[in-house]
């Protein structure tokens, strides 16, 4: 009875995103067809490595700060076998992203009829959005963060310090976050820490003291890592200290600007603007909900969670990383979350409004079928002319390119043509990629290669003894004079 009961809303949410599969399709077309977006590839890549070459194959890769290492590249790992195509395999990954911001919502109590909801709108928005919000619907994008605050939720709401189990299991997931998604921390670990201590109280030093263990732990997990010759690129990398200590002066000293500087980073960005107007429009109404029938601890709970979005723009801001909607998922989860928070207290239509918004869904649907095909035949041609032009290539003879072309090339292609990734200043650099695609051949200079491929056409300005010979849906192919 639990496995049914288990199994049922993944076959509602199957059901639900098969039936809205277009939306999905014109975030894919958009990022790997329209874009070059190849960030999105390497769970798969990794585990193609794997599966085909063995641990020898992956020794090489440097992993991104934000390893994603659960769930996944572990995902990616476990279904490769059965799912060896990009587009089937991604295609899984998104699927499983739908179902995130409903296990999220149903572990904030939301009905489970609304839950779904919650997820429909993360699919249709992406589909209007593809280039921005679509982003939630694949690998190391951040999407599961979600996933983490709702088994997080659940460990806290289940606490119980005399079983060892509990401590285990809270310490597994602590170090799971520390080495899969630091995001955690900035988009819902401080709600969690107040839900922690508003339900906990003194008991809440026990999971607090296991995420300090749980840090350490994952360190020790990267340096084995290390050990099969796997990188992880650290955040010392980015600065992270100077920059937080050089805002936080700023804070004290000239809070104006910073208070200035934090509008700015939002009115900026149109979509986020949009985002952060409703969220706070909706949200403040559902504040004023809860403070006529919720009292004390749980008002404020509710507070600090409205809040959450707030805190992570201005972590932000003093972290000097300009605000995308893949870093406030929780702008567009509020907007819904909130929404049918309110309409869940309404008791004459709590119950028929979940049919009449999906019956309205699809109509939507219907009436922008035409359109969303259009847009996903664009994608695909703009691809197959991509791969077209580097099939003009002697696959024998390694070129250059910068970031976007090389993932893409390897996993869109059955022939193995060696793209060794550049800066736009000629420098070697393989982020999140693997250096043993590069061979012997990441020892050579820039100005040694022959030819290679460029996102940029004003890099061709810039180099030296290059010459455009062909220019492909944002490819630009360049030879060596």
């Amino acid at each position: 009875m639990i496995q049914l009961r288990f199994l049922k809303p993944i076959l509602f949410l199957f059901i639900l995103f098969a039936s809205f599969h277009l939306f999905y399709d014109v975030v894919y077309e958009n990022h790997l067809g329209e874009g070059t977006d190849s960030d999105v590839l390497y769970p798969y890549l990794f585990a193609r490595d794997l599966w085909t070459g063995g641990w020898t194959a992956v020794r090489g890769w440097n992993l991104p700060p934000c390893t994603t290492l659960f769930p996944d590249l572990i995902l990616s790992i476990l279904t490769y076998p059965i799912f060896t195509s990009v587009d089937s395999h991604l295609f899984v990954f998104g699927f499983f992203a739908f179902c995130a911001p409903f296990a999220f919502a149903r572990s904030l109590g939301l009905a489970k009829r609304f839950s779904y909801l919650v997820s429909l709108g993360f699919l249709l928005f992406a589909g209007l959005d593809p280039n921005q919000l679509g982003q939630f619907f694949f690998p190391s994008f951040h999407a599961m963060t979600f996933l983490f605050a709702t088994w997080t939720l659940y460990e806290l709401e289940h606490w119980n310090p005399k079983q060892t189990k509990v401590w285990i299991r809270f310490l597994f997931l602590m170090t799971l976050v520390w080495i899969s998604e630091y995001w955690y921390f900035v988009n819902i670990a401080p709600y969690l820490f107040f839900f922690a201590v508003v339900r906990l109280r003194r008991q809440s030093v026990d999971p607090l003291s296991l995420c300090l263990v749980g840090f350490f732990a994952a360190k020790g997990i990267s340096r084995g890592f290390l050990l099969l010759g796997i990188g992880i690129i650290g955040t010392n990398n980015l600065n992270l200290t100077t920059t937080i200590t050089s805002s936080f002066s700023q804070l004290f000293s000239h809070p104006d600007r910073i208070w200035y500087g934090l509008k700015l980073s939002i009115t900026n960005n149109s979509l986020l603007s949009e985002w952060m107007y409703w969220y706070l429009v909706i949200g403040c109404m559902y504040l004023i909900f809860s403070m006529i029938q919720q009292k004390g601890k749980d008002f404020f709970v509710e507070l600090f969670l409205f809040l959450s979005p707030c805190l992570t723009v201005v972590f932000l801001y003093l972290l000097q990383i300009e605000p995308n909607i893949r870093y406030l998922y929780f702008l567009p989860f509020g907007v819904f979350y909130f929404s049918f928070r309110i309409v869940e207290r309404i008791p004459l239509v709590r119950f028929g409004i979940p049919i009449v918004i999906v019956f309205g869904c699809f109509l939507f649907y219907l009436g922008k079928h035409s359109e969303l095909m259009a847009q996903i035949k664009v994608g695909e041609e703009k691809r197959n002319q991509r791969l077209e032009c580097l099939s003009e290539f002697d696959p024998n003879l390694p070129g250059a390119a910068t970031y976007w072309p090389i993932k893409y090339s390897y996993a869109f292609t059955e022939k193995r043509w060696t793209l060794v990734p550049f800066t736009n200043e000629g420098v070697y650099y393989p982020w999140v990629a693997n250096t043993s695609w590069d061979g012997t051949d990441k020892d050579q200079t820039f100005d040694s290669f022959r030819w290679g491929i460029t996102e940029s056409k004003t890099n061709l300005e810039i180099w030296k003894d290059v010459t455009l010979v062909k220019e492909c849906a944002g490819w630009y192919f360049f030879r060596r004079n």
